[in-house]
């Protein structure tokens, strides 16, 4: 797209302009076409040009005709829109301008035939922030023409150039161009909004400040320079910028570590974001000025629309380009703009770690619940069956005495003398006892000697077997591999535990939880708060556990890598936001074209993939001891402690046989008293 440019001629009368005479007049009367050339050449790339007039006289009427007209001008093959007087109530930048279009300039048509002065339209305006943003976005490509009059020169300068726009003054007389006040207008346009493209003419002379020419050391940058070809005509450089300053802002981000002195005084970066600065600056030759950040950072909005920090900044052009990536995003802010997108990242919810599992409870939370129950329910199945195989061999057995019969099936069975003379009940509950038996690997030594039950009894063995290795392998797992009860892992989780999420960035309070997506999110969104600190968030959440906060997945890997590794903290899996990252520059800065160059390239090439993983290796390596120090050992010397379990259940295990024998050597006294008070009495 090309930039939109305007050209104002406007006659002033006394005190602002002096009248215009035939000496005024000699940029357009010149034969040689050399003012003419320089006109084509500067709105070269232009296709659309407004002319605006003021107190449209026939003088005027021939300049522009000059511009336009007969299909000769240096304004030919353009869309020409002419427009009749911008006013400024006393400067006020905000004012709007009173504008009265006229329709598009018709180069076949005589100018005569045009009325400038008929329908009158103007601009309403609310004085609101927000409004006046529109106006100056919509203004932006324009430029004026002011005659003689310095401060009025300056204020529309300063209301409306924009750094896409190319811009004609032409001054009424050359009795009022002060050549030093014109030079210092410019360089104050270029340091305050950027724009270069601004062009006074003066007689037959055309003047414009080119930022990027510098004397002789290259110490100062910026001249005001005649034109005496259209090869001068200021441009940006393509591939050189001969040590041209560029204002660069970096502060610590999760891709930019500081370099500090002894006294902690910041003397430089390192990380990606420095990498790809320092490949930036040598390309394209720059000199780097390092911008000290506030404690403002990355920027917010302020109640008044403004913004601090970097964002603040380059809205007011007091820096180049920040070298921090910055999520892509809608900042309401119309003074910056994004670079190429340069890698991605997610936000990502945390919590505390849940609490371990402590020792002796750790033989209990080998298997899950569900597991223990299956092997609960498969002692029941197999007793079962086994009852039913039993009982379907004594149907078979037929013998000619029960005595007998009794006497070899309990030989069959190897069943005690105990069990043989006592009911069914107690041989099926004996059944039931073995099956557990077996099933836990315990010792067992009345085998029966019936083919079909030992076949039974051996898929049971088998499968106690492998339930067994198994008990015993995560048995000597979990003593050197702590176990931990079960984390948050889910969002919906997360909104249920009821915690508030505070983080310390303003900028996650929308962006974090999408609005009208589902209800969870909408119930989380309610429960994020502003919560600056000087303590960093990921302490407080390790410290309290009754909370949760916000942060970048790659930060929580590079910076904060000792609080997973430790197991103080616990990322939620399901990030609820991705996002793109990109540098920030000024809102159509002239310099962006090259920096996406530049950026592009090194994306092509995988530089910025290869210094990513770099210093993820970096920061493995340099953190590893640490690590090791504070993380769990992989070895475990056992110690009382751990072996709390077995002695619990041992303890368990006598009293209840110590109850037991206590009741069996009780019962025959009680049993005995029983039945005297039940004896029929004799009479004497």
């Amino acid at each position: 797209m090309f930039a939109l440019s305007l050209v104002i001629i406007t006659s002033l009368t006394p005190p602002f302009a002096a009248t215009a005479n035939d000496g005024d007049r000699k940029w357009f009367n010149s034969g040689d076409g050399t003012i003419r050339a320089q006109i084509s050449a500067i709105f070269d790339r232009i296709k659309n040009v407004d002319i605006i007039i003021s107190n449209a006289t026939p003088d005027q009427m021939e300049q522009i005709d000059y511009l336009v007209g007969c299909g000769m001008g240096p304004l030919m093959n353009k869309t020409v829109r002419i427009y009749e007087e911008v006013g400024f109530d006393e400067g006020n930048c905000v004012v709007p301008p009173k504008i009265t279009p006229s329709v598009a300039f018709d180069p076949d048509v005589d100018i005569d035939e045009y009325d400038l002065l008929t329908e009158q339209i103007f601009i309403t305006w609310d004085r609101s922030y927000e409004t006046f943003v529109k106006m100056w976005v919509q203004n932006q490509y324009d430029g004026y023409v002011v005659f003689g009059n310095s401060s009025l020169f300056d204020t529309l300068l300063r209301c409306l150039v924009g750094p896409k726009g190319t811009y004609l003054i032409v001054f009424a007389d050359e009795e009022n161009f002060v050549r030093e006040e014109v030079a210092h207008s410019l360089e104050k346009i270029w340091q305050r909004d950027g724009a270069f493209q601004v062009f006074v003419l003066v007689g037959d002379l055309i003047f414009t400040f080119n930022p990027f020419l510098g004397n002789n050391d290259h110490s100062l940058y910026g001249r005001l320079i005649k034109l005496t070809s259209t090869q001068e005509i200021p441009s940006v450089p393509q591939n050189n910028f001969n040590g041209f300053p560029l204002r660069i802002e970096m502060f610590h981000s999760t891709y930019s570590e500081a370099v500090t002195t002894s006294n902690g005084s910041v003397v430089d970066f390192t990380g990606v974001d420095a990498m790809v600065r320092q490949v930036f600056v040598e390309t394209l030759n720059f000199t780097p000025i390092r911008i000290p950040p506030d404690r403002d950072l990355f920027g917010d909005r302020l109640p008044n629309g403004s913004f601090n920090g970097a964002l603040g900044r380059l809205s007011r052009h007091k820096s180049d380009i920040a070298f921090v990536g910055f999520f892509i995003k809608d900042y309401f802010s119309t003074g910056t703009e994004f670079t190429t997108g340069m890698y991605s990242d997610e936000l990502c919810c945390l919590v505390k770690k849940a609490s371990r599992v402590p020792e002796y409870l750790l033989p209990v939370t080998i298997f899950p619940p569900d597991v223990w129950l299956l092997l609960f329910f498969m002692g029941i199945v197999f007793t079962v069956a086994w009852i039913v195989i039993r009982t379907g061999i004594r149907m078979k057995v037929n013998y000619r005495t029960v005595w007998y019969q009794k006497r070899r099936l309990a030989h069959l069975f190897n069943l005690t003398n105990r069990i043989r003379d006592g009911s069914l009940f107690r041989e099926w509950t004996q059944i039931l006892i073995d099956t557990y038996i077996l099933l836990l690997s315990a010792p067992f030594q009345r085998f029966t000697r019936s083919g079909i039950e030992r076949l039974l009894l051996f898929s049971l063995m088998m499968v106690s077997l492998i339930f067994t290795t198994m008990f015993q392998s995560e048995l000597a797992s979990v003593f050197v591999h702590p176990v931990y009860y079960r984390d948050i892992d889910s969002l919906q989780q997360l909104d249920q535990s009821g915690f508030k999420i505070p983080v310390k960035y303003k900028g996650y309070l929308d962006d974090v939880f999408p609005a009208n997506y589902s209800p969870t999110m909408e119930s989380l969104r309610g429960k994020i708060t502003y919560q600056p600190t000087s303590e960093a968030m990921l302490t407080v959440v390790a410290r309290l556990g009754t909370i949760a906060t916000v942060t970048r997945r790659t930060t929580l890997a590079l910076d904060n890598a000792i609080y997973l590794s430790t197991k103080q903290l616990h990322m939620i899996p399901e990030c609820p936001r991705s996002y793109n990252l990109a540098y920030v520059v000024s809102r159509h800065s002239i310099l962006l074209e090259q920096i996406n160059i530049v950026l592009l390239r090194m994306l092509n090439g995988g530089l910025v993939s290869h210094w990513i993983s770099e210093m993820n290796y970096n920061v493995t390596i340099r953190d590893w001891e640490r690590v090791r120090e504070l993380g769990e050992p992989n070895f475990k010397t056992l110690t009382i402690v751990d072996m709390q379990f077995p002695f619990y259940l041992l303890a368990i295990g006598l009293a209840l046989s110590t109850g037991v024998f206590v009741v069996e050597q009780l019962w025959p006294l009680f049993a005995s008293s029983v039945e005297q008070c039940y004896l029929p009495r004799h009479a004497d």
